[in-house]
């Protein structure tokens, strides 16, 4: 089922125009601030947890009461996914041709520079929600999508700032390997495993840093793509690369479904 959920929901984001439309967290957005002030007394690392897991556990336990079937179960998982893939999408970013603006990279911005803020923006629109979902289900897709958009709507809050980055890092972290993990399987998987070898060490598991996934991104991008046509833009080149990581784990999901009969 949730093979089936996740090819659909990644279908509709893309026959769907401006699927940003539907996308709506205006709602979470106020209840953040209103619980935020009311909990001021508590301690930030507690204040994000329930602001977060409260709608979490209403919405799950709402929507699972209704739709109690397996197919009601697979209709819920699709539309969860379909509202927590993006916001934005970036296949319409890169169609737009202001896909740099849109991702806030400078028009005259290195191509590592370039290559880095697009992994790291399908990290956060496809990959991380992918991720926790087949890990927790919709509760999992549902947490990380309101832990990303709490970092976006509280990124100018200094006081609440350092909570949420650690709460985004243990989120993102374990997407991150297994991101460099399809990523060397659909690329140059020896190359790619040289490349981020140097990472595979206990201070790196402690401090919990990503770089890893933006170093190998840029080298696969950069030399393991050979490219017959000349005029194919980096952008297209990264897109296509982190399209085929996503297929890659749709094969894994898949083979997963096929053990677990």
């Amino acid at each position: 089922m949730k093979l089936l959920a996740l090819i659909f929901a990644y279908a509709i984001s893309h026959f769907i125009t401006k699927p940003q439309r539907f996308r709506l967290f205006g709602w979470f957005k106020s209840w953040s601030v209103w619980l935020s002030k009311k909990l001021h007394f508590m301690q930030n690392e507690f204040i994000i947890i329930i602001i977060i897991a409260l709608p979490v556990m209403v919405i799950s336990v709402f929507l699972m009461n209704i739709f109690t079937s397996v197919l009601g179960g697979l209709l819920v998982a699709i539309m969860v996914l379909s509202y927590c893939i993006g916001p934005e999408s970036l296949e319409e970013d890169f169609e737009s041709g202001e896909l740099r603006k849109r991702i806030g990279v400078r028009a005259n911005a290195k191509i590592p520079v370039l290559i880095k803020k697009i992994t790291q923006v399908s990290l956060r629109r496809w990959f991380g929600v992918f991720f926790w979902y087949v890990l927790l289900g919709i509760a999992g897709a549902l947490i990380y999508r309101f832990s990303e958009r709490l970092d976006a709507f509280t990124k100018n809050d200094e006081e609440i700032k350092p909570a949420i980055d650690r709460l985004i890092k243990i989120l993102n972290y374990p997407v991150a390997w297994m991101m460099v993990v399809s990523l060397a399987i659909a690329s140059d998987f020896e190359r790619i495993f040289k490349k981020c070898k140097p990472f595979m060490n206990l201070n790196n598991l402690t401090s919990m840093d990503d770089s890893f996934l933006y170093e190998a991104a840029d080298f696969a991008v950069e030399n393991c793509e050979v490219e017959s046509d000349e005029e194919k833009c980096i952008e297209h080149v990264s897109i296509r690369v982190l399209k085929r990581m996503l297929v890659v784990w749709l094969v894994f999901v898949s083979i997963l479904v096929i053990l677990a009969v």
